[in-house]
């Protein structure tokens, strides 16, 4: 006589499909009847399980970069001692090329300015800060801005010191924070700065700052 065999069930993990499936069904029962309600939490539900890849984001949509400025008490000191207010301009730009390539003196100038930048430019604004200030921002740019570049107009700028362009959307995650100094700005956060520099920028070791009258 045999003697019957008895089987074994194996409990193995459940698939994705049945996850989502089963997500997908509680969250039914569970009153989510509001218009496109279901759709949105099944389209949601699979996604997570890897069943659906998500959404490309809009490069046409408005998006913002936490933008951080903060001044030195020797702030547009120079060589000098005596520390002076400082206007900083704040640019939304389709490209970076022009805005590197354009002279100090280009932005001292609303017209120059605006020549030098040409359809580049879509919108500046403009921030005076004083000695020891800190200013924070959520700074709206729209799609079609693809970097966020910053001047700061100091009286003896140093070389390749007054300027930084940034990548605006590799920003948005950790934002910007500029340090405001006598001739010369630094920045922190490096990983969308596109401005190419000599030496490391969150350092003024190796800056110095212009001779009045320049």
């Amino acid at each position: 006589m045999d003697t019957p065999r008895l089987s074994r069930i194996q409990h193995g993990r459940p698939s994705r499909f049945c996850l989502a499936f089963a997500l997908g069904f509680a969250l039914v029962a569970g009153g989510c009847s509001a218009p496109g309600g279901v759709k949105q939490a099944m389209g949601k539900s699979m996604e997570a399980f890897g069943l659906k890849k998500p959404a490309a984001p809009d490069p046409n949509a408005e998006y913002s970069v936490p933008l951080r400025l903060y001044a030195g008490e020797n702030l547009n000191a120079g060589a000098e001692k005596k520390s002076l207010a400082l206007v900083v301009r704040i640019y939304q730009l389709k490209d970076i090329q022009r805005f590197e390539q354009a002279p100090f003196e280009a932005f001292l100038d609303e017209k120059r300015e605006k020549e030098a930048l040409g359809g580049d430019l879509i919108e500046v604004n403009e921030i005076l800060m004083t000695p020891g200030q800190r200013h924070e921002v959520q700074q709206k740019m729209p799609g079609a801005a693809s970097h966020l570049g910053v001047v700061a107009l100091f009286r003896s700028p140093a070389t390749s010191r007054w300027r930084f362009s940034f990548d605006g959307r590799k920003a948005v995650k950790d934002g910007i924070t500029i340090g405001l100094h006598a001739c010369a700005m630094t920045a922190a956060d490096t990983a969308a700065l596109t401005t190419v520099l000599s030496s490391a920028a969150n350092s003024l070791s190796s800056t110095n700052c212009a001779k009045p009258g320049r």
